[in-house]
Protein backbone atom coordinates (compact mmCIF):
# COMPACT_ATOMS: atom_id res chain seq x y z
CA UNK A 1 0.00 0.00 0.00
CA UNK A 2 2.93 2.20 0.46
CA UNK A 3 3.44 2.69 -3.59
CA UNK A 4 -0.12 4.46 -3.59
CA UNK A 5 0.30 6.54 -0.78
CA UNK A 6 0.42 10.38 -1.36
CA UNK A 7 -1.08 9.44 -4.68
CA UNK A 8 -3.76 12.66 -5.49
CA UNK A 9 -6.32 12.96 -8.28
CA UNK A 10 -6.96 16.16 -10.14
CA UNK A 11 -9.59 15.81 -11.86
CA UNK A 12 -11.68 13.10 -10.26
CA UNK A 13 -14.72 13.09 -12.51
CA UNK A 14 -13.19 11.10 -15.46
CA UNK A 15 -13.09 8.63 -13.17
CA UNK A 16 -17.18 8.10 -13.94
CA UNK A 17 -16.02 6.56 -17.15
CA UNK A 18 -15.96 3.52 -15.27
CA UNK A 19 -19.01 2.38 -14.17
CA UNK A 20 -20.64 4.06 -16.72
CA UNK A 21 -18.91 2.12 -19.57
CA UNK A 22 -19.31 -1.12 -17.12
CA UNK A 23 -23.17 -0.14 -17.34
CA UNK A 24 -23.34 0.34 -21.16
CA UNK A 25 -20.70 -2.75 -22.33
CA UNK A 26 -22.59 -5.41 -20.08
CA UNK A 27 -25.83 -3.91 -21.56
CA UNK A 28 -24.51 -4.15 -25.00
CA UNK A 29 -22.40 -7.09 -25.17
CA UNK A 30 -24.60 -9.54 -22.98
CA UNK A 31 -28.29 -8.18 -22.81
CA UNK A 32 -28.34 -7.71 -26.55
CA UNK A 33 -27.58 -9.41 -30.10
CA UNK A 34 -24.39 -7.60 -30.79
CA UNK A 35 -21.65 -8.88 -29.67
CA UNK A 36 -17.41 -7.12 -29.12
CA UNK A 37 -15.47 -7.39 -31.45
CA UNK A 38 -12.19 -8.95 -30.28
CA UNK A 39 -9.61 -6.74 -29.06
CA UNK A 40 -7.31 -7.81 -32.36
CA UNK A 41 -9.41 -6.56 -34.68
CA UNK A 42 -9.08 -3.31 -33.91
CA UNK A 43 -5.41 -3.52 -33.79
CA UNK A 44 -5.38 -5.07 -37.23
CA UNK A 45 -7.49 -2.34 -38.68
CA UNK A 46 -5.00 -0.26 -37.49
CA UNK A 47 -2.67 -2.07 -39.27
CA UNK A 48 -4.48 -2.02 -42.54
CA UNK A 49 -3.86 -5.92 -43.21
CA UNK A 50 -5.70 -7.55 -46.06
CA UNK A 51 -6.14 -10.97 -47.06
CA UNK A 52 -4.51 -11.94 -50.52
CA UNK A 53 -7.46 -14.21 -51.68
CA UNK A 54 -11.01 -13.83 -50.72
CA UNK A 55 -11.62 -17.06 -49.38
CA UNK A 56 -8.93 -16.66 -47.03
CA UNK A 57 -11.18 -14.01 -45.45
CA UNK A 58 -14.05 -16.13 -45.61
CA UNK A 59 -12.22 -18.63 -43.51
CA UNK A 60 -11.32 -16.26 -41.27
CA UNK A 61 -14.38 -14.53 -40.56
CA UNK A 62 -16.26 -18.32 -39.88
CA UNK A 63 -13.72 -19.06 -37.54
CA UNK A 64 -14.32 -15.89 -35.55
CA UNK A 65 -17.73 -16.46 -35.17
CA UNK A 66 -18.24 -20.36 -34.94
CA UNK A 67 -15.48 -20.11 -31.40
CA UNK A 68 -16.56 -16.55 -30.53
CA UNK A 69 -19.99 -18.32 -29.07
CA UNK A 70 -18.05 -19.65 -26.34
CA UNK A 71 -19.42 -17.97 -23.10
CA UNK A 72 -16.00 -17.72 -21.54
CA UNK A 73 -14.74 -15.88 -24.84
CA UNK A 74 -17.93 -13.23 -24.87
CA UNK A 75 -16.91 -12.50 -20.87
CA UNK A 76 -12.57 -12.26 -21.65
CA UNK A 77 -13.36 -9.51 -24.18
CA UNK A 78 -15.59 -7.76 -22.13
CA UNK A 79 -13.18 -7.63 -19.17
CA UNK A 80 -10.31 -6.21 -21.59
CA UNK A 81 -12.59 -3.47 -22.82
CA UNK A 82 -13.60 -2.98 -19.11
CA UNK A 83 -9.87 -3.21 -18.44
CA UNK A 84 -8.53 -0.63 -21.04
CA UNK A 85 -11.35 1.58 -20.46
CA UNK A 86 -10.61 2.19 -17.00
CA UNK A 87 -6.81 3.18 -17.60
CA UNK A 88 -7.89 5.71 -19.98
CA UNK A 89 -10.35 7.19 -17.14
CA UNK A 90 -7.30 7.22 -15.03
CA UNK A 91 -4.80 8.68 -17.19
CA UNK A 92 -7.38 11.48 -17.93
CA UNK A 93 -8.05 11.92 -13.86
CA UNK A 94 -4.61 12.84 -14.04
CA UNK A 95 -3.10 11.50 -11.19
CA UNK A 96 -0.23 12.85 -9.46
CA UNK A 97 2.55 12.65 -6.25
CA UNK A 98 3.45 15.14 -3.63
CA UNK A 99 6.79 15.97 -3.60
CA UNK A 100 8.84 18.86 -2.00
CA UNK A 101 7.70 21.99 -0.47
CA UNK A 102 8.00 24.59 -2.63
CA UNK A 103 9.65 27.86 -1.40
CA UNK A 104 7.87 30.66 0.29
CA UNK A 105 7.23 33.82 -1.25
CA UNK A 106 10.34 36.27 -0.09
CA UNK A 107 9.25 39.01 2.28
CA UNK A 108 9.56 42.68 0.49
CA UNK A 109 8.16 46.45 0.80
CA UNK A 110 6.21 48.50 -0.89
CA UNK A 111 7.69 51.59 -1.13
CA UNK A 112 5.99 54.87 -2.82
CA UNK A 113 8.41 57.67 -3.70
CA UNK A 114 6.42 60.92 -3.96
CA UNK A 115 8.39 63.13 -5.80
CA UNK A 116 8.20 67.13 -6.23
CA UNK A 117 8.33 68.43 -9.90
CA UNK A 118 7.46 71.73 -9.44
CA UNK A 119 9.22 74.89 -10.64
CA UNK A 120 11.21 75.44 -7.58
CA UNK A 121 13.60 72.24 -8.97
CA UNK A 122 15.45 74.04 -11.76
CA UNK A 123 17.15 75.77 -9.20
CA UNK A 124 20.90 74.77 -9.30
CA UNK A 125 22.40 75.16 -5.94
CA UNK A 126 23.96 72.02 -5.90
CA UNK A 127 27.77 72.19 -6.76
CA UNK A 128 28.76 68.62 -8.70
CA UNK A 129 32.57 68.27 -9.87
CA UNK A 130 32.75 72.14 -9.73
CA UNK A 131 29.70 73.18 -11.46
CA UNK A 132 26.20 74.12 -10.44
CA UNK A 133 23.89 71.18 -11.02
CA UNK A 134 19.71 71.77 -10.64
CA UNK A 135 17.91 69.86 -7.63
CA UNK A 136 15.75 67.87 -10.31
CA UNK A 137 19.38 66.32 -11.59
CA UNK A 138 20.13 65.75 -7.95
CA UNK A 139 16.56 64.05 -7.27
CA UNK A 140 16.52 61.91 -10.45
CA UNK A 141 20.40 60.76 -9.08
CA UNK A 142 19.15 60.02 -5.66
CA UNK A 143 15.63 58.20 -6.65
CA UNK A 144 17.93 55.75 -9.57
CA UNK A 145 19.97 54.92 -6.44
CA UNK A 146 17.02 54.26 -4.73
CA UNK A 147 16.22 51.71 -7.20
CA UNK A 148 19.44 50.20 -7.67
CA UNK A 149 19.84 49.49 -3.72
CA UNK A 150 15.78 48.64 -2.95
CA UNK A 151 15.86 45.46 -5.80
CA UNK A 152 13.60 43.16 -4.45
CA UNK A 153 10.85 45.21 -3.20
CA UNK A 154 7.49 46.78 -4.91
CA UNK A 155 7.99 50.33 -6.05
CA UNK A 156 5.87 53.09 -6.54
CA UNK A 157 6.70 56.76 -8.07
CA UNK A 158 3.87 59.53 -7.57
CA UNK A 159 5.09 63.23 -9.48
CA UNK A 160 3.33 66.28 -8.01
CA UNK A 161 3.26 69.77 -7.77
CA UNK A 162 0.02 71.42 -7.78
CA UNK A 163 -1.47 68.17 -8.51
CA UNK A 164 -0.27 64.24 -8.05
CA UNK A 165 -0.08 61.63 -10.57
CA UNK A 166 1.20 58.34 -11.08
CA UNK A 167 4.40 57.82 -12.87
CA UNK A 168 4.88 54.35 -11.92
CA UNK A 169 2.48 52.25 -10.15
CA UNK A 170 3.61 49.78 -7.97
CA UNK A 171 6.40 47.07 -9.96
CA UNK A 172 9.40 45.17 -9.56
CA UNK A 173 9.85 46.35 -13.27
CA UNK A 174 13.11 48.10 -12.01
CA UNK A 175 13.95 49.25 -16.17
CA UNK A 176 10.81 50.57 -16.60
CA UNK A 177 11.21 52.82 -13.43
CA UNK A 178 14.55 54.21 -14.37
CA UNK A 179 13.24 54.95 -17.79
CA UNK A 180 9.95 56.90 -16.37
CA UNK A 181 12.83 58.68 -13.68
CA UNK A 182 14.70 60.13 -16.71
CA UNK A 183 11.17 61.60 -18.01
CA UNK A 184 10.90 63.86 -15.01
CA UNK A 185 11.09 67.23 -15.24
CA UNK A 186 9.92 70.42 -13.42
CA UNK A 187 6.30 72.62 -14.33
CA UNK A 188 4.83 70.42 -17.17
CA UNK A 189 2.44 68.45 -16.30
CA UNK A 190 1.81 69.17 -12.32
CA UNK A 191 1.65 72.96 -12.54
CA UNK A 192 4.27 75.49 -10.59
CA UNK A 193 3.67 75.64 -7.27
CA UNK A 194 3.94 72.35 -4.99
CA UNK A 195 0.75 71.10 -2.70
CA UNK A 196 2.25 68.40 -0.13
CA UNK A 197 -0.70 68.10 1.23
CA UNK A 198 -2.66 66.98 -1.84
CA UNK A 199 0.44 64.89 -2.91
CA UNK A 200 0.06 63.25 0.62
CA UNK A 201 -3.33 62.16 0.71
CA UNK A 202 -3.33 61.22 -2.84
CA UNK A 203 -0.69 58.57 -2.37
CA UNK A 204 -2.85 57.38 0.73
CA UNK A 205 -5.93 56.93 -1.56
CA UNK A 206 -4.50 55.42 -4.61
CA UNK A 207 -2.17 52.87 -2.64
CA UNK A 208 -5.70 52.05 -0.52
CA UNK A 209 -7.53 51.71 -3.53
CA UNK A 210 -5.06 49.26 -5.54
CA UNK A 211 -4.54 46.90 -2.79
CA UNK A 212 -6.25 43.59 -1.45
CA UNK A 213 -4.21 43.26 1.57
CA UNK A 214 -5.77 43.78 4.82
CA UNK A 215 -2.57 44.36 6.85
CA UNK A 216 -0.55 45.92 3.94
CA UNK A 217 2.11 48.38 5.32
CA UNK A 218 4.04 50.56 3.07
CA UNK A 219 6.94 52.99 3.18
CA UNK A 220 6.22 56.35 1.69
CA UNK A 221 9.25 58.65 1.15
CA UNK A 222 9.03 62.31 0.44
CA UNK A 223 11.69 63.72 -1.99
CA UNK A 224 10.88 67.60 -2.32
CA UNK A 225 12.40 71.11 -1.26
CA UNK A 226 9.27 72.47 -0.17
CA UNK A 227 9.91 75.68 -1.24
CA UNK A 228 6.91 77.79 0.00
CA UNK A 229 4.56 75.19 -0.51
CA UNK A 230 0.49 75.43 -0.61
CA UNK A 231 -1.01 75.07 2.61
CA UNK A 232 -4.40 74.78 1.84
CA UNK A 233 -3.95 71.51 4.47
CA UNK A 234 -1.15 71.86 6.73
CA UNK A 235 1.16 69.08 5.58
CA UNK A 236 2.09 67.86 8.84
CA UNK A 237 -1.94 67.57 9.35
CA UNK A 238 -1.74 65.45 6.07
CA UNK A 239 1.20 63.40 7.77
CA UNK A 240 -0.59 62.70 10.65
CA UNK A 241 -3.11 61.78 8.90
CA UNK A 242 -1.06 59.18 6.86
CA UNK A 243 0.84 57.96 10.35
CA UNK A 244 -3.25 56.97 11.35
CA UNK A 245 -3.03 54.25 8.31
CA UNK A 246 0.12 52.58 10.03
CA UNK A 247 1.99 54.17 7.08
CA UNK A 248 5.26 55.35 7.98
CA UNK A 249 6.34 58.91 5.97
CA UNK A 250 9.69 59.77 5.54
CA UNK A 251 11.32 62.88 4.20
CA UNK A 252 14.26 63.53 1.91
CA UNK A 253 15.45 67.41 1.75
CA UNK A 254 16.36 67.95 -2.11
CA UNK A 255 18.37 71.38 -1.99
CA UNK A 256 20.21 73.96 0.03
CA UNK A 257 19.47 75.37 3.35
CA UNK A 258 20.47 78.83 3.18
CA UNK A 259 20.86 82.01 0.45
CA UNK A 260 24.20 81.66 0.25
CA UNK A 261 23.84 78.54 -2.54
CA UNK A 262 21.54 80.79 -4.52
CA UNK A 263 23.24 81.25 -8.25
CA UNK A 264 22.74 84.81 -9.16
CA UNK A 265 24.02 84.30 -12.09
CA UNK A 266 21.79 82.25 -14.44
CA UNK A 267 18.19 82.37 -12.88
CA UNK A 268 15.33 84.12 -12.67
CA UNK A 269 13.50 82.56 -10.30
CA UNK A 270 13.11 84.03 -6.96
CA UNK A 271 15.30 81.71 -4.85
CA UNK A 272 14.49 79.79 -1.65
CA UNK A 273 16.42 77.30 0.66
CA UNK A 274 14.77 74.18 1.21
CA UNK A 275 12.31 74.28 4.51
CA UNK A 276 14.37 71.64 6.39
CA UNK A 277 12.46 72.54 9.44
CA UNK A 278 9.06 71.63 7.61
CA UNK A 279 10.14 68.88 6.20
CA UNK A 280 11.49 67.56 10.10
CA UNK A 281 8.26 68.18 11.62
CA UNK A 282 6.16 66.59 8.30
CA UNK A 283 8.48 63.34 9.30
CA UNK A 284 8.02 63.69 12.91
CA UNK A 285 4.10 63.54 12.45
CA UNK A 286 4.61 60.79 9.70
CA UNK A 287 6.01 58.37 12.42
CA UNK A 288 9.59 58.68 9.85
CA UNK A 289 12.50 60.40 9.68
CA UNK A 290 14.09 63.00 7.90
CA UNK A 291 17.08 63.13 5.56
CA UNK A 292 19.03 65.71 3.43
CA UNK A 293 20.35 64.95 -0.03
CA UNK A 294 23.40 66.55 0.73
CA UNK A 295 26.09 63.76 0.20
CA UNK A 296 26.21 59.87 -0.29
CA UNK A 297 26.58 59.60 3.37
CA UNK A 298 23.17 60.72 3.70
CA UNK A 299 21.27 58.66 0.99
CA UNK A 300 22.73 55.59 2.54
CA UNK A 301 20.79 56.67 6.21
CA UNK A 302 17.55 56.44 4.21
CA UNK A 303 18.22 53.55 2.74
CA UNK A 304 18.96 52.20 6.20
CA UNK A 305 16.14 53.46 7.43
CA UNK A 306 13.91 52.00 4.98
CA UNK A 307 15.06 48.64 5.24
CA UNK A 308 14.59 48.92 8.65
CA UNK A 309 11.30 48.99 7.82
CA UNK A 310 8.72 46.31 8.25
CA UNK A 311 8.30 43.92 5.69
CA UNK A 312 5.45 42.56 4.24
CA UNK A 313 5.05 38.38 3.60
CA UNK A 314 2.74 37.23 1.31
CA UNK A 315 0.21 35.03 2.82
CA UNK A 316 -0.15 32.00 0.89
CA UNK A 317 -1.11 28.16 1.14
CA UNK A 318 1.87 26.02 1.10
CA UNK A 319 2.70 24.96 -2.46
CA UNK A 320 4.00 21.27 -3.33
CA UNK A 321 5.82 19.63 -6.35
CA UNK A 322 3.71 17.74 -8.41
CA UNK A 323 4.85 14.82 -9.93
CA UNK A 324 2.71 13.95 -12.83
CA UNK A 325 1.71 10.02 -13.29
CA UNK A 326 -1.05 9.96 -15.77
CA UNK A 327 1.91 8.53 -18.66
CA UNK A 328 1.44 5.13 -16.44
CA UNK A 329 -1.70 4.19 -17.60
CA UNK A 330 -0.88 4.91 -21.18
CA UNK A 331 2.14 2.68 -20.93
CA UNK A 332 0.00 -0.04 -19.24
CA UNK A 333 -2.11 0.09 -22.20
CA UNK A 334 0.40 -0.13 -25.22
CA UNK A 335 1.97 -2.70 -23.40
CA UNK A 336 -1.28 -4.37 -22.89
CA UNK A 337 -2.11 -3.99 -26.16
CA UNK A 338 1.51 -5.65 -27.25
CA UNK A 339 0.76 -8.71 -25.77
CA UNK A 340 -2.25 -9.07 -27.05
CA UNK A 341 -0.92 -8.54 -30.44
CA UNK A 342 1.69 -11.10 -29.73
CA UNK A 343 -0.26 -13.28 -28.84
CA UNK A 344 -2.80 -13.32 -31.43
CA UNK A 345 0.01 -14.03 -34.12
CA UNK A 346 1.51 -16.67 -31.72
CA UNK A 347 -2.31 -18.65 -31.16
CA UNK A 348 -4.17 -16.82 -33.38
CA UNK A 349 -7.73 -19.45 -33.11
CA UNK A 350 -7.83 -18.79 -29.96
CA UNK A 351 -7.37 -14.96 -29.22
CA UNK A 352 -9.67 -14.31 -31.95
CA UNK A 353 -12.23 -15.81 -30.75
Amino acid sequence: MELFAGIHILKPYWLFIIPVSFIVLYYYHFMTKYKLNAITSWIESISKEVFRHPVLASLDSTQSDTNGNKKHYHILRFLNYIFLLSLISLSLAQPYKIGEKLPDPPEHRDIVFIVDTSVSMVLRDYIVNGERTQRITMLKDVLSHFVNQLQGNRIQIIAYSEHAYTLVPLTTDYSLINQQLRRLEPAILTGRTSDLSKALLYALHDYKAHTVEVDARPVFVMLTDADRPVRDIDPRVAAKYVAQHDIRLHTVAIGAASYEAEDKQTTTLVYHPTSLFLLEQIAKYGNGKFFWARDHKSLQQTLIAINEAEKKKVKTEPEYIQHPLYFWPIFIILAWFLIVHLYSIIWPQRWTS
